[in-house]
């Protein structure tokens, strides 16, 4: 090949990389862009705003669940994300958010909160509020979560309550049923 058509080559191919390199690193970075669009690790910093893992010290975790889906039936898709302090065990909480899918993603609206992270650092306190989003499933409007509970003398990496709980997207408003509970005798 030609010393001038080798060069010619280069120079495209180096400006055509460029090119491509800078439409990837912008395509998700527009004002426009919408909480719909948010990624696994724009929601753990986005969770750092909204819940305090400062006492274990580690910090956020990667969302644990981040499910997209149009709950308000407005077209978006909206994200229901789970989010856990690290804490170096089995004993961690959750902190399940909806956020409406049209709003900015730099802002996310919160359309409610389904479980929610213990407000207290204190070890025993927290056991009596908190929880641990095991599965999460989403049809239509109505979004279940299934969770772990501890109960005051169940060891760190045993949980013994069980609940389920559905709840339900009406005009961009979340309502809750009843949970249901279940204790469990043995958690091996």
């Amino acid at each position: 090949m030609p010393a001038d058509l080798r060069s010619t080559l280069s120079s495209f191919y180096a400006r055509t990389a460029t090119a491509a390199l800078t439409l990837s690193l912008c395509l998700g970075c527009t004002k426009e862009s919408i909480t719909a669009d948010m990624s696994r690790a724009d929601a753990a910093k986005w969770g750092e705003k909204v819940i305090d893992c400062s006492v274990p010290g580690i910090g956020i975790e990667t969302p644990r669940f981040m499910i997209k889906s149009d709950v308000t039936a407005d077209g978006k898709r909206d994200v229901i994300v789970s989010l856990e302090c690290m804490t170096g065990n089995s004993s961690s909480f959750s902190h399940v958010t909806v956020l409406d899918g049209a709003s900015p993603a730099d802002k996310p609206k919160i359309l409610g909160t389904l479980v929610r992270m213990p407000k207290t650092q204190d070890y025993r306190q927290a056991l009596k509020t908190g929880a641990k989003a095991r599965k999460i499933k989403v049809k239509g409007n109505m979004i279940t979560v299934v969770a772990d509970q501890w109960r005051y003398m169940d060891s760190t990496a045993c949980p013994s309550r069980k609940y389920v709980q559905i709840f339900t997207v009406e005009e961009g408003k979340i309502s809750a049923q009843k949970a249901s509970h279940l204790d469990v005798e043995n958690c091996w």
